[in-house]
């Protein structure tokens, strides 16, 4: 695979997670709903979405780096990469709460439906991370054999 291709389809991944919502918010992003014990801090989304758009932002530039250095990568261990990528992008694009009917009057079945979204989401960013690390295996190993 040109490893061009794979440096604009990371770039437009990074773009895409990129939490635009930071460029127009006016106050601070990470105050609490309501002050006291259980608040609920608005910007957890806000900082995990930035967390891994750096970590692209990061994966991009390298990916830029070897497109300088090489013309052609192995399309299995890309695919991979992307395929371990692209699950914790869906996530945090989507609102997972819509996806599973809430019961608000069986308490059990509601806290058991909101721990599936938690899970999901855990999932998810292991994934992300495993297909992080996935490619600087890969990139080191280039690196030590060129």
């Amino acid at each position: 695979m040109n490893t061009r291709i794979a440096f604009f389809i990371f770039l437009i991944l990074s773009f895409t997670i990129f939490p635009y919502c930071i460029i127009y918010l006016q106050s601070d992003f990470l105050s609490s709903i309501i002050p006291g014990w259980n608040t609920n801090i608005t910007g957890i989304k806000i900082v995990s979405n930035l967390i891994k758009f750096l970590i692209l932002s990061i994966v991009t530039f390298y990916y830029w780096k070897l497109s300088k250095i090489k013309l052609e990568i192995n399309y299995k261990i890309f695919l991979i990469h992307l395929l371990l990528t692209f699950p914790a992008i869906i996530a945090t694009k989507l609102y997972l709460y819509d996806f599973i009917n809430m019961n608000f009057k069986d308490l059990e079945g509601f806290t058991s439906q909101i721990k599936i979204v938690v899970y999901i989401r855990i999932f998810t960013n292991i994934l992300f991370l495993l297909g992080q690390i996935l490619f600087w295996i890969f990139y080191v190993r280039f690196l030590k054999n060129n």
